[in-house]
């Protein structure tokens, strides 16, 4: 590492995390867990020490319970995201639903993890959380889609197979979600819950399921689906620089999609080709040895062959 690159990190301010939890004994084992990664810890007990504690200080992550002693979760997470509209939030809670999680991500959550969680769970979601915040672009023209009105009907018909063919046992959950999501390209909300219905796995089982496996989505995709490989060989060689070419050329950042619904990027944690990084696929498609030029030109490439053929 040159000098300059180690000065450089060094430099580098650690994210600030206010941990809103009405348990004392938990909010201090959670914050012990990130003040032992490096992360700059604050606690609130309560909703409105949490608000006051935003009106003082900026923070990078709000790590929230939804069940707080004075104004719930969730009005708090509404005010925080109003307030500090580049501030990601963590939700945790130990009453957790399909529905509250939807709510949690319409409000701008990252991400959502039931009582009870590992450490490594817990730490691999605030960086995850954090990594979001480092390519997020409010002012992009990326957009998550809305569900189309016949994907109701094709879910119909796909639960309908689905309870021909499998016998609802809880064992069964995943390949289940798998046939869902080759249906219809992913998984919305409805499905869930009517998949916990089938196999009798709890709302929030099924979501955190749902949630924790990469290959599962929560919203409709784009028509090309751009994946990025932020394992380590992929972050060394450059992946971050793909990135922000895309964020920047494209307007595009990871978990959204442009809003002529062409792509939906993708990160994905390590793809195991570490001898060929960095990696980038689209549309299954693998593509070695990448950097910003070659996979605007391939992303490029896409854009001009979708306007000859709505030219033919």
């Amino acid at each position: 590492m040159q000098v300059q690159e180690a000065l450089d990190l060094k430099e580098m301010p650690w994210p600030q995390v206010l941990i809103m939890e009405d348990e004392v004994s938990v909010a201090k084992g959670l914050g012990m867990v990130l003040s032992e990664e490096g992360y700059n810890v604050d606690l609130a007990m309560t909703g409105r020490s949490a608000l006051d504690s935003f009106n003082q200080k900026m923070f990078d992550l709000l790590v929230a319970d939804l069940r707080l002693p004075d104004i719930d979760g969730m009005e708090v997470i509404k005010q925080v995201k109003r307030r500090r509209p580049d501030t990601e939030v963590l939700v945790i809670t130990g009453y957790s639903t399909v529905n509250t999680a939807v709510e949690a991500m319409k409000l701008g959550a990252s991400d959502y993890l039931s009582k009870p969680f590992t450490e490594d769970e817990f730490l691999s979601a605030v960086k995850g959380a954090l990594f979001t915040k480092e390519f997020s672009a409010p002012d992009s023209a990326a957009v998550d889609l809305e569900p189309l009105p016949e994907d109701s009907l094709r879910l119909t018909e796909v639960m309908k197979q689905i309870r021909q063919s499998f016998t609802g046992r809880q064992q069964e959950v995943i390949t289940i979600l798998q046939k869902v999501q080759n249906a219809l390209g992913y998984i919305p909300t409805a499905a869930l819950m009517q998949v916990a219905d089938f196999t009798g796995v709890p709302e929030a089982a099924v979501y955190g399921i749902a949630t924790f496996y990469e290959r599962f989505r929560l919203s409709p995709v784009g028509q090309h689906v751009v994946k990025v490989c932020r394992g380590t060989a992929c972050h060394v060689k450059g992946a971050d620089k793909i990135l922000h070419e895309m964020e920047n050329r494209f307007k595009l950042s990871p978990g959204h999609t442009t809003k002529d619904r062409m792509f939906t990027l993708e990160t994905v944690a390590c793809f195991g080709s570490c001898a060929i990084a960095p990696v980038v696929v689209v549309d299954d498609k693998v593509s070695a040895d990448m950097d910003p030029d070659k996979v605007g030109k391939v992303l490029e490439d896409i854009v001009q062959s979708e306007l000859k053929s709505n030219l033919q």
